[in-house]
């Protein structure tokens, strides 16, 4: 008599766990980690931020030339917005490059202290922000009649999450403006479920049009008389280093054009509702300097998260549904597509290109439970993949077979971590 004995169980519910075997998604991820961590993959992750690094540099070095070159006040704040830019990217690809060459010199051993206590490690996601508003707070003398305050401030956003910076448009802003929006959407990819955007607003004041036009001017002729005494009056190279700091030391930029920052805030996953929200913002600046703006004291925005496994093709490869007709056992050959909750079965890939319907469609979400099924019979064992769903009559089975037992394990591990992602990811 056949004997068949459920061997592994998988369901993810309210406080169940995955009973996981060493051919599961935590042994996946062991894997992962390995590869990711191997000396080759850091040396050429180095070498692409590096590379990353140089172009940051090149770019900084011609935002202040042409910041030096223009004569136009817009011209020269967007300039100054540049390269402030540039210098939060340097930023982070140098820390990035500490924190690869800390793991570098820490060699393996201290990688994997406890492989068998490691827990599933969510997938990442994409983030994206849009309708960013900023409501100002007039006082009725600024706002209703002309005696009160003339102030006008350049103003523009900066948002970064890990190594991605991005910047807004620069706009001015005075006493006729009520409500600072920046259009556009603004997309993170690979962000992890702990991310943290950081929005930051940066503030400069408008000087009188001639001020403007004369500063860079009067200031590159002092840089030249300066570097002259040493140089015969030719100007010297900018400072070849990659921190912000000692740059800026050696290549000022313009008082009229110099940005300050006005305030900040932290976004992080459960801000990510997918509606429009405020946030609290910290405000650095106050009423005495040139370059505030009266904040109402909040940031509205739209922030929406999806996890990268609702989106893209976890796993797929060619699977044989097992099927009981009259009592005989057949096997058919299906191509099937792991993504979005749903295991999608072609009898062809080329059915994926051609927009054809699956022919099966297996539901794999918080309900479902994934067995490993081995059947003794005549001496001989074989193992299956079991995966079941409750419906209207009870409960659904599809079972399939694989040629090998190691794409077996694969696909046992790629559901594995497939119900985990739904499971942590939810809020994403």
């Amino acid at each position: 008599m056949d004997d068949q004995r459920d061997v592994q169980t998988s369901k993810r519910n309210g406080s169940s766990r995955s009973v996981l075997s060493a051919g599961s998604a935590v042994a996946m991820e062991i894997k992962r980690k390995k590869i990711r961590q191997s000396t080759l993959f850091l040396q050429t992750e180095n070498t692409n931020i590096q590379e990353k690094l140089d172009f940051e540099m090149r770019m900084r070095e011609g935002a202040y030339k042409l910041l030096l070159a223009c004569s136009k006040r817009e011209q020269v704040l967007n300039a100054s917005k540049n390269l402030l830019t540039c210098n939060a990217r340097i930023k982070t690809y140098v820390s990035q490059l500490q924190r690869k060459k800390g793991e570098q010199d820490m060699g393996g051993a201290m990688r994997f202290s406890d492989p068998v206590s490691d827990d599933h490690v969510p997938c990442n996601g994409t983030i994206a922000m849009s309708g960013l508003r900023l409501p100002l707070m007039w006082r009725d003398s600024a706002y209703f009649n002309n005696r009160g305050s003339s102030r006008r401030v350049a103003l523009f956003c900066l948002m970064q999450m890990g190594s991605e910076v991005f910047a807004t448009e620069m706009i001015v802003v005075d006493r006729s403006v009520t409500d600072i929006c920046f259009e556009g959407v603004t997309v993170f990819k690979d962000a992890d479920p702990q991310f943290e955007l950081k929005v930051e607003l940066w503030s400069c004041a408008l000087e009188d049009e001639l001020t403007m036009v004369n500063t860079p001017k009067k200031l590159a002729k002092k840089l030249r008389n300066s570097f002259g005494k040493t140089a015969g009056k030719k100007l010297c190279p900018l400072l070849d280093s990659p921190d912000p700091d000692t740059f800026l030391q050696y290549n000022p930029i313009p008082p009229g054009a110099k940005y300050s920052l006005l305030a900040y805030t932290t976004l992080c996953l459960p801000d990510a509702e997918g509606s429009f929200q405020s946030h609290s913002l910290i405000v650095l600046q106050g009423d005495e300097s040139s370059s505030w703006l009266p904040l109402y004291g909040n940031l509205c925005c739209r922030v929406v998260a999806q996890p990268s496994c609702m989106t893209q093709s976890m796993m797929s490869g060619y699977l044989n549904q097992k099927l009981s007709v009259e009592g005989m056992y057949h096997c058919c050959s299906l191509y099937c597509v792991l993504s979005a909750g749903v295991l999608s079965c072609y009898f062809t890939p080329e059915e994926i290109d051609a927009k054809v319907q699956p022919s099966l469609k297996v539901p794999v979400n918080k309900d479902t439970r994934v067995r490993v099924m081995e059947k003794e019979s005549s001496g001989h064992k074989s193992r299956s993949l079991s995966i079941s769903n409750p419906s209207p009559e009870g409960s659904e089975t599809i079972v399939f077979t694989t040629e090998t037992r190691e794409e077996l394990e694969d696909w046992l591990d790629a559901l594995h971590q497939h119900l985990y992602d739904q499971g942590e990811c939810v809020s994403l």
